[in-house]
């Protein structure tokens, strides 16, 4: 798990967020991403491929991210995969110290970046530089190697609630679900971990980041949870020996529930000590 070429290697940090982060009053999660993208010398792309209406979604960031602070952020403004090809990543990708990939549709997110000299220069740089890498919802799930694009809220692990499909990799080993809580995706994370154990599967609710670094963090931040779920010890998993449409038994998964400011070891997979102040007091 831990060898260089089968895990994350993050040169700066990569800020992945559950959906419907809050982009006009407080703004939390994206004042974090400026602060680690450089505070009033960030230097920002706007990634808004994704989205139905890429226009509308560039413009909604580039006006939040003006009343942060942020002077000029620039925009891979692409409606096709050959805009995509057509679009200089030297240019648009110089200099910058964060890059945030707004919501929308991950395959068309994937479908339009992937195998292109825009996605290599993004990866190598993530990879070798203190960029800080943000998505959100669509642009969380897409930065994995596995992701989620379709499946439903099932009551219950069943075989085909969950469709898999390759993603952008900046993520090796872990699988994203992001409006988490809201949209009831417990189940179907389970059965996306229960396709291959190997995979740490991170359920993150709306208006909830979490913040991974090249040391094996990850810091939970914003306004609900994240939701691990580790298969690692699974001892029994009959995903496989089912039909297609049916429910499967899974023993051993194990779960974490982590709030704002709770840490998490990604590689070693385990909780890190609390703060202080969210321990129980010694009553002996």
């Amino acid at each position: 798990m831990n060898e260089s070429h089968d895990r994350e290697i993050i040169g700066g940090h990569l800020l992945v967020i559950g959906g419907a982060e809050d982009k006009y009053n407080e703004r939390r999660i994206l004042r974090r991403f400026l602060e680690l993208a450089g505070g009033e010398n960030a230097e920002v792309l706007i990634v808004p491929v994704a989205s139905d209406y890429p226009e509308f979604a560039a413009d909604v960031y580039t006006q939040a991210f003006r009343n942060l602070g942020v002077a000029n952020p620039r925009v891979l403004r692409s409606t096709s995969r050959q805009d995509v090809f057509q679009a200089d990543p030297d240019e648009l990708l110089d200099g910058v110290t964060g890059v945030f990939i707004t919501g929308g549709d991950q395959m068309r997110l994937v479908s339009m970046l992937g195998g292109t000299e825009f996605a290599a220069k993004l990866r190598k740089l993530v990879r070798e530089t203190p960029i800080v890498l943000a998505g959100t919802s669509a642009g969380a799930a897409g930065m994995s190697t596995s992701m989620i694009v379709r499946g439903e809220a099932a009551s219950h692990p069943k075989k085909d609630s969950v469709r898999l499909s390759p993603g952008l990799g900046f993520l090796k080993n872990i699988i994203i679900d992001q409006h988490f809580t809201e949209r009831g995706r417990i189940s179907r994370l389970i059965t996306a971990v229960s396709y291959n154990p190997y995979n740490l599967g991170i359920g993150i609710d709306e208006n909830t980041a979490i913040i991974l670094d090249g040391k094996g963090v990850l810091e939970v931040f914003g306004a609900g949870s994240a939701t691990i779920v580790d298969g690692s010890q699974i001892t029994y998993n009959e995903i496989a020996e089912v039909d297609e449409h049916d429910a499967f038994s899974v023993c051993g998964v194990q779960l974490h529930i982590l709030g704002d400011g709770l840490v998490y070891q990604y590689l070693d997979r385990h909780p890190l000590q609390p703060p202080q102040e969210f321990l129980l007091p010694d009553l002996g």
